[in-house]
């Protein structure tokens, strides 16, 4: 393996679809794959470790670690020492018709690292499960 991705995700739609993009992303270009989740507070790292359990047993072959803070200061932190190629977060439908993405966890990332920030696409867009499937698959040449 030649490159490291840490995938910011949360239990909800758009952090798993982060995951599933991350995953797809890692298997396909065979690099290595780091799930972060982050709690607020110590009392919450139980919780996290379960949390990060789950989402990690969906999308298979990848490393987790919870961290303690805020998320942006968590996410660049974990993604310094792991050596992170890129960070993978989700993003959010926005307005009636779903044309824009909200992602402001995305743009604070940005600002706060020189590391790159790829935005996951919500699970809304239908095209999305089908080129998640085909980035798994590698095609011969």
């Amino acid at each position: 393996m030649s490159g490291t991705l840490v995938c910011g995700v949360v239990e909800t739609d758009a952090g798993l679809a982060a995951a599933r993009l991350a995953a797809a992303l890692a298997t396909r270009l065979e690099l290595r794959l780091v799930l972060a989740h982050v709690v607020r507070e110590e009392s919450q790292l139980t919780a996290g470790e379960r949390t990060l359990a789950r989402i990690a047993a969906m999308v298979g072959d990848a490393e987790t670690r919870v961290a303690v803070g805020s998320r942006i200061d968590a996410l660049v932190r974990i993604a310094s020492e792991e050596g992170a190629d890129a960070i993978i977060v989700g993003s959010r439908p926005r307005g009636a018709r779903s044309a824009q993405l909200r992602c402001s966890l995305g743009h604070e990332l940005e600002a706060a690292t020189s590391i790159p920030v790829v935005i996951a696409p919500p699970v809304t867009r239908a095209r999305s499960r089908r080129r998640l499937t085909l980035a798994a698959t590698p095609q011969p040449r």
